[in-house]
C-alpha cells in the first residue's frame, strides 16, 4: 500500500485500540519514508498511549525537526511535556498549535487537559465549551465535559454528557467508563460493572475501564469503600479546598487533644490522638492497596493472538 493508505490504516488501528498493530504499520511506513513527519508524529501519539514516554518524545521531536509547522507534531510534543510535568513547554506548543489550527476541537481539549493539570478548573471548562462550540456532535468533547462535571461532583451533568456521547457512539469506550463512574457514585454497582465490562470488550487494555473495574471492587469492600468515598469527595473539592479541609481537621484534632488534657482526661487525649493517627495511616495505606489492585488487573490482561 502507499504511505497515505498505510497512515490511514494506522489511524484506524489506533482508533480501535490496536496499538501494537499501529506501531508495526508506522514502522513499515518509516522504513520506506524515514523523513515523513506525519508518520513520526502519529507514532509518537501511539507510543504515548502505550506509556512509552521517552520513545514518544523522540518521535515527536523528530516530526518537528522535519516539519516545524506540523500540528500533530506540536500536539504530540505538548502531550509529552504534560506527562513530564513541563507545563511551560506544553503551553508553548499549545499556543503554536492553536495558531496553526484554531478550529480543531481536539486541540482545545488538549488545552483543557493542561488547565486541569494546573488546577485551573474554570479555564478547563471554558476550553471544553469552546471545543463543543466548534463541534457539538463530538463524543470525545462530550465525555471530557462529563469528566469535568464528575470531578466537580455534578452527577446530573456528568450523566447527561455521557448519555449524549453514547447516543452518538454507543460503544465509545470513554463514554462507557464515564457512565460507569456516574453509576458507581450513585451506588449502582452492578450497572457500573456492566459498563466496565462493555468498555473492556472494546479494548481489553483500556486503563480507564480497568481503573473503573478496580474502583468497583474497592467500593464493594467495606474498608476500601470508605477510602473510595473519601477520595471521591476530596476530588470534588479541588486541591486548594481539599488541603484546607485537611488543615482544619488537623487543627481540630490538636484542639481536642489539648482540651482533653486541660480537663485532666489523659485517656480522652489518647483516644483523639489514636483516632487521628489511624486516619492518617488509613489514608496512606488504602491508596497503595488500590494501586496494587490496579496493577494486578493490568498484569492479568493478555491480548489474544493477532489482536
Amino acid at each position: 500500500m502507499s504511505s497515505d493508505r498505510l497512515l490511514s490504516f494506522a489511524r484506524a488501528q489506533l482508533q480501535r485500540g490496536d496499538l501494537h498493530g499501529a506501531v508495526r504499520t508506522l514502522r513499515q511506513v518509516l522504513s520506506e519514508e524515514p523523513t515523513l513527519a506525519e508518520a513520526h508524529a502519529l507514532l509518537a501519539r501511539v507510543l504515548l498511549r502505550q506509556k512509552r514516554l521517552h520513545a514518544a518524545e523522540y518521535e515527536a521531536r523528530e516530526s518537528l525537526k522535519l516539519d516545524p509547522h506540523l500540528p500533530l507534531g506540536h500536539a504530540a510534543q505538548a502531550s509529552v511535556a504534560m506527562m513530564r510535568g513541563l507545563h511551560k513547554e506544553a503551553e508553548e506548543h499549545l499556543s503554536t498549535l492553536l495558531e496553526l489550527e484554531p478550529e480543531v476541537p481536539a486541540w482545545w481539549r488538549l488545552k483543557a487537559r493542561l488547565r486541569s493539570l494546573q488546577g485551573r478548573r474554570q479555564e478547563t471548562r471554558e476550553a471544553l465549551l469552546h471545543a463543543l462550540g466548534l463541534d457539538a456532535a463530538d463524543p470525545d468533547t462530550l465525555v471530557d465535559l462529563g469528566e469535568e462535571a464528575l470531578e466537580r461532583g455534578d452527577l446530573k451533568e456528568a450523566e447527561r454528557r455521557a448519555h449524549e456521547a453514547l447516543a452518538l457512539t454507543p460503544e465509545h469506550e470513554d463514554g462507557l467508563v464515564l457512565m460507569g463512574h456516574v453509576l458507581l457514585r450513585r451506588g449502582k454497582l452492578d450497572e457500573a460493572h456492566e459498563h466496565a465490562v462493555w468498555a473492556l470488550r472494546q479494548d481489553a487494555t483500556d486503563s480507564g475501564a480497568l481503573r473503573l473495574m478496580v474502583a468497583i471492587k474497592a467500593r464493594r469492600s467495606w474498608w476500601l469503600g470508605l477510602w473510595w468515598r473519601y477520595n471521591a469527595w476530596m476530588e470534588t473539592l479541588g486541591t486548594t479546598r481539599g488541603t484546607l479541609v485537611l488543615l482544619v481537621a488537623y487543627v481540630l484534632s490538636r484542639v481536642a487533644t489539648f482540651a482533653a488534657e486541660d480537663l485532666g482526661s489523659e485517656g480522652g487525649a489518647t483516644v483523639v490522638q489514636t483516632v487521628w493517627l489511624g486516619l492518617v495511616v488509613y489514608s496512606w495505606v488504602a491508596p497503595g492497596i488500590f494501586q496494587r489492585m490496579l496493577r494486578r488487573e493490568l498484569t492479568e490482561v493478555r491480548l489474544k493472538a493477532g489482536f
